[in-house]
Order: structure tokens, then sequence, then C-alpha cells
């Protein structure tokens, strides 16, 4: 069963009215305002799971060693004589253009 959140706003407009005649009251807060008493400690998060803090595995050797085999492992790119003859031009002393010879490099 899917759930919209067209459904999930109706119901909690429902619950909110209800609580309203009830008696209940919704308190307005100014941003940065908390409640929690300023002369206790804060209280641990909501969030927090009760299992043990993990330690971190540093990853930057195997990082390195990745990168050194990708680059051992490519062979050198070969350079494929060209089948086609190409355009050079041939300039003169001052930069202009002389003429057009085709060569086979």
């Amino acid at each position: 069963m899917t759930i919209s959140k067209h459904s999930l706003r109706r119901e909690l407009r429902r619950k909110t009215e209800e609580f309203l005649s009830r008696g209940g009251e919704i308190k307005k807060h100014n941003a940065g305002e908390t409640g929690e008493p300023a002369d206790r400690p804060r209280a641990r998060s909501v969030f927090v799971t009760a299992q043990p803090r993990q330690t971190r595995t540093y990853v930057n050797e195997a990082v390195s060693a990745l990168d050194n085999r990708k680059k051992s492992k490519r062979p050198e790119p070969t350079k494929k004589p060209s089948k086609r003859p190409k355009k050079k031009i041939i300039y003169d002393d001052f930069g202009e253009p002389l003429r057009e010879v085709w060569t086979k490099e």
C-alpha cells in the first residue's frame, strides 16, 4: 500500500486539530531557541545508535596502489603510420605561406 503526501498531510492536519480540540497548546519559538534547560548539560542526540563507534580505515595507501596499478597496465599508445598524405604549408622567413607540399608523414 502506498501512502501519498496528500494523505499524510491530511492525517497530520486531522491529528493536530484533534490535539488542539482536547485543550492542547502549540507554542511558537524564535529561531535558535531550544526547549532544553540552560542550567543542565545537553542530552545525547536522539539519533545516536547503541552500536560502538567504528574505527576508520584510512585508504590512502590502497588508493595510491590502485593508481599505480592503473598506470602500469596502460601500454604506450602506438602511433599508427598515416596512410593518407598530409598537406604541409611551407612558410618564408617572414611567416608568409609560400606553397603547399603533400607529405606521407
